[in-house]
C-alpha cells in the first residue's frame, strides 16, 4: 500500500496463485526435475509427488540398486534384465588393484606364453638328439623329458588359476549389473486435438442437393 494516495500496488504475473501452481508441479523424485523432454511416470502407488518418476532415471536407479520393486511401497515392478556385455566389464572404473592385477597377468601371460613353448620345444628337440645318439645319453633325455612336463605344468597350473580368478571376478560384477527395462505400459490419453470438455467432434454434416445454391 503505497503512502500517497492508499491504494495497494497490483499483483504482478510471479506471485498468488500462479506461483503456488508451479512450485506444487509434479516433478521427478530421483533427478528432481520437471522441466524435461521426457514425459513423468507413475508407475507404482506412492502418492501425490513422491509418486513421479522418469522412466529413464527409475531404469538406472534399478540397475544401480539390483532390485526390482518400490523402496517406499514395495511396489513389484515388471522389468526385464539384460547382463552388460565384457566389453563393457573391460571398460568398468574398476579398483586400481583389480585393473593393475588383470594388467599385469595379461603381460606376463604375453611373455610367458612363446617362452614356455620354445622352451619346451628345445628340451624335446635335446631329448630327441640324445636318443639318437645311443644308449648313454638316454639319461640326460629322461632328464631333459622332465623338465618339459614340469614347465609346460607349471604355466598351464598358472593359466588356469589366473583366468579361473578373473572370471569369477566378471560374473560377480556381472551379476549386479545388467541393462534394465521397465516394462509398464504407458497410460493410453486422448489425443492432443481433442477437447475433453467439448467431447468428440461431430461429423461434418454434407451438403444436400436441394441445399445447393445455383
Amino acid at each position: 500500500m503505497s503512502a500517497a494516495d492508499g491504494k495497494r500496488p497490483p499483483r504482478s504475473l510471479g506471485e498468488g496463485p500462479t506461483s503456488v501452481a508451479s512450485v506444487e508441479s509434479p516433478f521427478c523424485r530421483i533427478c528432481h526435475e520437471a522441466g524435461s523432454a521426457e514425459e513423468l511416470l507413475s508407475p507404482c502407488e506412492c502418492m501425490g509427488t513422491l509418486g513421479w518418476v522418469h522412466r529413464a532415471c527409475l531404469e538406472r536407479w534399478l540397475a544401480a540398486s539390483n532390485t526390482s520393486y518400490c523402496e517406499l511401497c514395495h511396489f513389484q515392478f515388471l522389468v526385464e534384465r539384460t547382463p552388460q556385455p565384457f566389453s563393457q566389464w573391460l571398460r568398468r572404473p574398476s579398483p586400481k588393484q583389480e585393473r593393475r592385477t588383470l594388467l599385469s597377468d595379461t603381460l606376463c601371460f604375453l611373455f610367458i606364453s612363446p617362452l614356455a613353448g620354445v622352451s619346451g620345444w628345445l628340451c624335446l628337440r635335446g631329448a630327441a638328439d640324445h636318443i639318437e645318439s645311443g644308449s648313454r645319453s638316454r639319461l640326460e633325455a629322461a632328464g631333459l623329458i622332465g623338465l618339459t612336463v614340469a614347465l609346460l605344468t607349471i604355466y598351464l597350473f598358472w593359466t588356469a588359476v589366473s583366468v579361473r580368478y578373473h572370471i569369477r571376478l566378471y560374473q560377480e560384477w556381472r551379476k549386479t549389473h545388467h541393462r534394465v527395462k521397465l516394462l509398464t505400459p504407458r497410460p493410453p490419453g486422448p489425443p492432443a486435438s481433442l477437447n475433453p470438455l467439448l467431447g468428440p467432434p461431430h461429423p461434418a454434416k454434407r451438403p444436400s442437393s436441394s441445399d445447393t445454391v445455383v
